[in-house]
């Protein structure tokens, strides 16, 4: 199977350094999803990402977990998908503490937002999901839980792609992504940063135990993301070598709005 992957936004917490907050969207052969919904959802109004949506009857939205920075986005789709379908996919408890009614009435409805998600300009449909296989359009994606502040969830998607952000580096994962040609995996905290500051690693992972999980799950390739709001550049380019270093394998630093080809 082949699929496009668009890194919408790929920063953790707050846009910065020109990059915006999480979403990724995967482009099957007929089946568009969207990987969270943060504020790189502002992407699909750029004219080449439109255009490669038009084809598409409906948006899919898989939500990982409700904190703010992975699911602002979705106020977004009045302006990004307009009158066409888009169904939510929010995982329930015991994925995350809050369940997708509490949690997206929150958020989509007065007084945070002018309408709910019923009075939407766009048919929006919301499909609850636990840890386990889940289809989505043409695409089965397998989900496991993660240790993360509130619970979130690890994506696998079919033989393209492992999405596992905000969480603590697990073994679990990398049964997960076992011998998935892309890895998708935040890196928070250099290996530094982990010694420096113990509470800063609540719910998150450290560059070096992410190199080795990758390694151990035999993936072909890394995308560290959820980066943090203050490396530059430079310092995401550093990352990526000390990575490719002790995982012994390929590691990038994807560009926002490139298009990425995949191959399973």
């Amino acid at each position: 199977m082949r699929a496009r992957l668009v890194p919408l936004g790929t920063s953790g917490y707050l846009p910065a350094a020109g990059r915006q907050t999480m979403s990724f969207l995967l482009l099957g052969e007929s089946t568009a999803l969207l990987l969270d919904a943060g504020t790189g959802v502002a992407r699909l109004l750029e004219p080449t990402l439109a255009a490669l949506l038009a084809p598409y009857p409906r948006l899919e939205v898989l939500l990982t977990h409700y904190h703010l920075d992975h699911v602002v986005g979705l106020s977004y789709l009045p302006g990004v998908w307009r009158g066409r379908p888009a169904r939510i996919f929010a995982p329930r408890p015991p994925l995350t503490e809050g369940d997708p009614a509490s949690a997206l009435g929150r958020l989509i409805a007065p007084p945070l937002f002018p309408q709910t998600l019923a009075g939407l300009p766009l048919p929006v449909e919301v499909v609850p999901y636990d840890a386990g296989e889940l289809r989505v359009g043409d695409l089965t994606l397998t989900v496991r839980a993660q240790r993360h502040p509130g619970g979130s969830a690890g994506v696998r998607v079919g033989d393209l792609v492992a999405y596992c952000t905000d969480t603590e580096a697990d073994p679990a994962t990398a049964e997960l992504a076992r011998g998935v040609p892309l890895l998708l995996h935040e890196v928070w905290l250099t290996d530094e940063e982990a010694r420096r500051d113990e509470a800063a690693r609540a719910g998150h992972s450290a560059a070096g135990e992410v190199a080795d999980l990758a390694r151990a799950a035999g993936v072909g390739r890394l995308w560290p993301v959820h980066h943090h709001p203050r490396r530059d550049r430079a310092d995401l380019a550093a990352l990526a070598r000390g990575l490719a270093a002790r995982a012994g394998l390929p590691v990038e630093v994807a560009t926002e709005g490139e298009v990425y080809e995949l191959d399973a």
